[in-house]
């Protein structure tokens, strides 16, 4: 029997999930555990004077306090090379503050007590003496002459300065017959998952092997940076990862509570448990996407590009996390999209301010990029007196152009077909009675418009991933790898691959992502990259399996069938697979891939109240092969829903002096199904030759042209008003405003 599992919708196993049963970290107790609090800066920018811990020490419960003198004078490290620069070392972020704050909900301290709820009330008692300093609260500010320095031994707010640049741009513009300009604004909003992050660590007092429950994302990396931060061996540490409420990018980075309390189980040999709270996470998990940028196209009277040119301020927070430079590097790498250009530069700054560190969210980079470029596409259009279909039409790569590289950067468009693509997506709709109902519309007395958005989306990121397949005598299989499950299905996945090589039932196969003491080492769940990497990784150990029966049965490879945890060649001869021990299996992929995408919206603009209605929208994928199409909907679908909120609805609110404006729900509005549309999903299915299951990244596209499409729409049913839509999110008292505008 020869099962076949690739491209076919097996519904995944929500059952634990749907009915409460699942395990979270915040689930898990340990005997004799102890709770973490941590005591958090309420300014944005200060000199540390003195912590007084005495009152704190003195409640009943309370077992310890600890400040920056009782720690390491260590630093949480940047997670990818291509993330670093030699100057990036200068704004890392200690566990807990040293001499100076640097933002509303830095950790000053940490109080440990018998009961979390004692814990709280002690932290309240900490007497924290803070000398207020000026506070460099934007982008813009933070880059000015004679702005306050955030760190004083880099002497600059600077964080990165990222050039990219294509062709004679000067020579570009001179031959343009038409240029648009202007500054745009990309919001700071971040992913706000169901669960909020969380750990527990205890030492095992005969080993000394310190675990940590709570894990998710990037657990070996964790535990290198756990080890070095520490100072003990990584084999002295074990992740656990638990079910995860989502992640979004912003779960499972290494923060600064890590260390604590990884450090404080160490210190005191008995478990610790913390569990963020939702007020925490709004000032201490990684925010996301503000940027502004300083962006100009050139192009002929006929609608050709030429070329552009773009400076960007990209807002990094007040430390260099994990993600290193990525909120600077990540824009400038999709700021070409899928067009043909002649030409262009782009000088993307990583600055400093007075807020909670950036990292990344769903479709980082990309999302900001794609917003930029395809709004003013949509005024160029409007300038050339073009449909903003037919601008995109004329300048997409087409497939004859592919492999396409911008020369001597190293975006490199690998396969693929955008024109087609596009077109895919105009055909779906139905574009030209779309375009009769927003008449309609209009004719009714209502504003409406139809936007669009084209994108490239990176993914598929390396360097590698292992897997290991365990055969039992019964004939199951386990598939060890190193991705993580954030809530996208990947043990289903992976599951499907693994059957598929194995010659097996889906449900003969179980997916262990969940400790690192399985297997050597991995780079996790981030970019798009699960299936690609680990699901290439997990075939390769099934050939692994195959080559051993082969040697077993003194047969070449290509002659040796799975059936039901059997090898058999063909002369029927045949070997129990358990018997050959397990299959390993590595895929390397230096290089990352970018696909194609597209979005496009409808939508109405109640001019009594501002509110915004999305009446229709569509995102469409090039996702290679499909390896379980209807969990791809969801996600695309998931992800749009995520770029619908932070199109209308979602953002982070600073005041004057760095104060956090959204620390609750009802001040961080999240959409709801009242805001939400049935959206509708084409996953298209281009195989890439750069992996040998052919597969694309997936996870991320429906949040990248979302926001795009819904400001192009809403430029468009506000008519001559709609070339002032330059910032999201496009709240009812912003549209008001536009709408006000003479």
């Amino acid at each position: 029997m020869t099962s076949t599992y690739i491209g076919v919708s097996v519904e995944r196993d929500d059952v634990a999930f749907l009915i409460g049963s699942a395990c979270y970290v915040a689930d898990i107790d340990r005997e004799g555990q102890l709770y973490a609090r941590i005591v958090r800066s309420p300014v944005a920018h200060a000199r540390i004077l003195g912590v007084d811990v005495t009152e704190a020490l003195d409640q009943p419960g309370v077992v310890a306090v600890i400040t920056a003198a009782d720690v390491p004078d260590t630093r949480i490290p940047i997670r990818l090379p291509m993330a670093e620069t030699q100057y990036t070392h200068l704004f890392l972020q200690p566990p807990l503050a040293r001499d100076v704050v640097r933002y509303v909900g830095e950790p000053i301290a940490v109080v440990v007590a018998s009961d979390p709820y004692l814990a709280e009330d002690a932290a309240e008692l900490v007497d924290v003496d803070l000398d207020e300093l000026d506070v460099v609260g934007d982008v813009l500010s933070a880059a000015s002459e004679g702005t306050p320095i955030l760190h004083a031994s880099a002497g600059t707010n600077i964080v990165t300065t990222v050039p990219l640049s294509h062709g004679d741009v000067a020579a570009a513009f001179a031959r343009a017959d038409v240029v648009i300009r202007d500054r745009l604004r990309m919001h700071r909003h971040t992913a706000v998952p169901m669960e909020t992050r969380g750990l527990l660590a205890e030492v095992d007092p005969g080993t000394g092997v310190l675990t940590l429950w709570g894990a998710a994302k990037v657990k070996h990396f964790t535990r290198r940076a756990l080890s070095d931060m520490l100072g003990i061996g990584p084999e002295r540490i074990r992740l656990v990862e638990n079910h995860v409420g989502g992640g979004f990018g912003v779960r499972g980075e290494p923060y600064p509570e890590d260390f604590l309390v990884a450090f404080l189980a160490l210190r005191l040999g008995r478990p610790i448990k913390w569990i963020e709270d939702r007020a925490e996470h709004f000032v201490a998990t990684n925010h996301a996407r503000e940027q502004e940028h300083d962006l100009e196209i050139a192009a002929t009277a006929d609608g050709r590009l030429l070329a552009f040119r773009d400076r960007a301020w990209c807002d990094q927070g007040a430390y260099v996390r994990s993600q290193g430079i990525l909120p600077a590097l990540l824009p400038a790498l999709h700021l070409p999209g899928p067009y043909r250009w002649e030409a262009f530069s782009v000088e993307a700054n990583g600055v400093l301010t007075n807020r909670t560190p950036v990292g990344t969210y769903r479709g980082p980079g990309m999302t900001e990029a794609t917003f930029v470029r395809e709004r003013l596409l949509d005024r160029l259009a409007h300038e050339l007196q073009l449909d903003p279909a037919e601008l995109r039409r004329r300048n997409l790569i087409g497939p004859g152009d592919l492999p396409h590289n911008f020369e001597p950067t190293s975006i490199t468009y690998e396969s693929g077909d955008f024109p087609a693509g596009f077109e895919h997506l105009l055909d779906h709709v139905g574009y030209d009675g779309l375009r009769k109902q927003r008449e309609e519309l209009r004719a009714s007395g209502e504003h409406a418009g139809i936007g669009f958005a084209a994108y490239t989306e990176i993914g598929a990121i390396g360097p590698f991933e292992e897997a290991r397949i365990v055969p039992s005598p019964d004939g199951r299989f386990v598939a060890h790898v190193g991705v993580a499950s954030l809530g996208q299905g990947v043990e289903t996945v992976l599951a499907q691959i693994a059957a598929e090589k194995l010659g097996t039932s889906v449900d003969a196969v179980s997916i262990d992502h969940h400790d690192t003491q399985e297997l050597a080492d991995g780079f996790g769940a981030f970019a798009s990259r699960s299936t690609t990497l680990a699901g290439n990784a997990v075939a390769l150990a099934a050939e692994d399996l195959r080559a051993k029966a082969a040697a077993r049965l003194d047969v070449p490879v290509e002659e040796v069938d799975f059936i039901q945890g059997q090898a058999r060649s063909r002369s029927g001869r045949q070997v129990p697979l358990a018997e050959l021990g397990e299959g390993r299996g590595r895929f390397d992929k230096p290089h990352p891939s970018f696909s194609f995408g597209a979005a496009l919206s409808l939508v109405t603009i109640d001019s009594g109240t501002g509110q915004v209605r999305v009446l229709r929208h569509v995102v469409l994928h090039d996702v290679g092969r499909a390896v379980n199409p209807e969990l791809l909907h969801r996600q695309l679908a998931g992800a749009a829903s995520q770029g619908i909120g932070a199109a209308l609805l979602e953002e982070l609110l600073y005041d004057e002096y760095g104060q956090p404006q959204s620390t609750i729900m009802s001040d961080y509005r999240m959409p709801t199904v009242e805001e939400l549309p049935d959206i509708e999903v084409i996953v298209e299915e281009r195989p890439t030759t750069t992996n040998p299951l052919g597969v694309k990244g997936g996870g991320e596209s429906g949040m990248v042209g979302t926001p795009a499409a819904i400001a192009n729409a809403v430029a468009d049913a506000l008519g001559s008003k709609g070339a002032r839509v330059w910032r999201l999110p496009l709240t009812p008292d912003r549209i008001r405003e536009l709408l006000r505008h003479n």
